[in-house]
């Protein structure tokens, strides 16, 4: 069992995290109608991504859906992920993150990227994951779609990171 801390107004308080077993599936992007209005970005999501479900007590309860990208170099990128708000800061989103890099990393070969400015994340606390950018998000003068994304956002002001995932050697985490 892990341990999360909580504020009182004074002290810091040592609570444990209840059990949360979830399970994983792979789903359509239709899905991601339920998961959209809590997501801090736009509502779209991506063509051509590929979607995972974490299922809490028989209930959609976190999403994440993953990019491959073509470019000098191929790689994974998370397009989007949350978690519904009433599951929110038990990990949830931690473990289905890492357990979807963990897929990707074993089954590809292919480097794993998120791009955030969750504060949860950008803070750290994530095993397995090396930090490769740190700062306020480029904003350079192309008219691409992710620019005009990034500009019109709330993230546009927002430290945000690039964490590159290193994988498991020699185990298969996965099953």
């Amino acid at each position: 069992m892990g341990t999360l801390y909580g504020y009182d107004g004074v002290y810091a308080k040592k609570r444990s995290r209840p059990p949360v077993n979830i399970q994983v599936y792979r789903c359509g992007s239709n899905l991601w109608q339920m998961f959209r209005q809590y997501h801090y970005l736009s509502g779209s999501i991506a063509k051509g991504s590929r979607c995972y479900v974490a299922v809490y007590q028989d209930k959609p309860v976190g999403f994440i859906a993953v990019m491959h990208i073509h470019m000098k170099s191929r790689y994974f990128r998370v397009h989007r992920l949350v978690v519904l708000p009433d599951y929110q800061g038990i990990g949830l989103g931690k473990r289905l993150l890492n357990f979807v890099a963990e897929l990707f990393s074993s089954q590809t070969k292919e480097p794993f990227y998120i791009v955030t400015s969750n504060p949860q994340i950008v803070r750290g606390n994530l095993d397995r994951w090396n930090v490769k950018r740190y700062g306020h998000v480029k904003r350079s003068g192309e008219d691409t779609r992710m620019n005009s994304e990034i500009k019109s956002s709330v993230s546009a002001k927002r430290i945000s990171i690039t964490l590159e995932y290193k994988p498991i050697v020699g185990q298969d985490c996965v099953k």
